[in-house]
């Protein structure tokens, strides 16, 4: 029955991303966006693939201090690994975070610590997100005024708003009991120990400011260049827009893929970039193509995390078959 269900939302969120990619490219000129891939500058998307690299290597390290407040003391090259093939489970996974759920599991084996993991994951993400809404939310402000658009400026805000509140919760152990009282789930004792031992991680990160500011500093930096890496496949593709629409834009773009409502967030991204981006003055025609272009390169990226799962699946059935021999 669960994997019935497994696989019928998984055929729900790719009917989704065809269904949203039918309807977007339904009366555009292929061949249009066939020309303007044509004249892509390949030097521009070398340097996106460095920028893509060096943000995992970036990702990890910030994995890696917050498993190290938990007294998780797991190799950066480890974490490295497990966040390249996580991205490769992206893929085929629904939303652009479904890939935390590998890494949860695989450090789960090596630390013991299910629910520790999990929290530094969801921290992890969480940092990210705040980052994230916090460069759109600046942005936003001055595109706003060079559109005429105020509106702009209350999207980032709102859903910084809501991250926070989210935060407050998960530091605030006191709610989240009540909470439970309140929806009588405190029946269950392991459900409250996995609050508790969850909640508590979360106090542990806020109460050392250095692992707090090293966290959201790297989170600042990662956001930052994920977004310059956009900006250089839209001057890849001869896209030219101010880079302040970009900071605007890039970040709600990518809170919308993770809303698991599609395969790798197809569909979802392309109808971010076709409304986000025409305030930017950028065609139709050049939107959808970026949003190829971002497809393609991240998923050049990914498969060399499908390279390492391959590699580690072959690895294990090998020692499995030399103790069986």
């Amino acid at each position: 029955m669960k994997a019935i269900r497994r696989h019928s939302k998984l055929a729900l969120k790719l009917t989704v991303s065809i269904l949203l990619l039918l309807f977007l490219y339904r009366n555009t000129p292929l061949h249009q966006i066939g020309e303007v891939l044509a004249q892509c500058d390949f030097m521009f998307l070398g340097l996106v693939v460095g920028i893509i690299l060096v943000n995992f290597v970036l990702s990890s390290l910030k994995w890696r201090i917050l498993l190290l407040s938990d007294q998780i003391d797991i190799p950066l090259s480890k974490l490295l690994v497990s966040y390249l093939i996580g991205s490769f489970f992206n893929l085929f996974l629904p939303s652009n975070i479904g890939g935390d759920s590998y890494r949860i599991y695989d450090i789960m084996r090596k630390s013991g610590q299910g629910v520790r993991t999990a929290a530094s994951v969801v921290a992890d993400r969480l940092s990210g997100f705040i980052a994230l809404t916090c460069l759109s939310g600046v942005a936003s402000f001055f595109v706003a005024i060079r559109v005429d658009k105020p509106l702009l400026v209350l999207l980032p805000f709102t859903l910084l708003g809501g991250l926070l509140f989210v935060l407050y919760l998960l530091w605030q152990r006191t709610l989240l009991m009540w909470l439970l009282r309140f929806f009588r789930l405190d029946r269950f004792p392991k459900l409250v120990r996995f609050c508790e031992t969850f909640v508590a991680a979360f106090a542990r990160y806020g109460s050392e400011p250095g692992t707090l500011a090293r966290v959201m500093l790297i989170s600042f930096a990662f956001q930052f260049l994920l977004i310059l890496a956009v900006y250089l496949m839209a001057l890849a593709i001869h896209a030219s827009a101010p880079f302040i629409f970009f900071l605007a834009f890039v970040p709600l773009i990518t809170l919308m893929e993770a809303v698991p409502v599609s395969i790798y967030g197809i569909g979802v991204r392309d109808v971010g970039y076709v409304f986000f981006f025409q305030f930017a003055g950028i065609g139709e025609v050049h939107t959808r193509a970026l949003a190829i272009v971002y497809v393609a390169v991240t998923l050049g990226c990914a498969l060399i995390g499908g390279a390492l799962f391959a590699g580690r699946v072959f690895t294990t059935n090998k020692n499995s078959a030399l103790k069986n021999s």
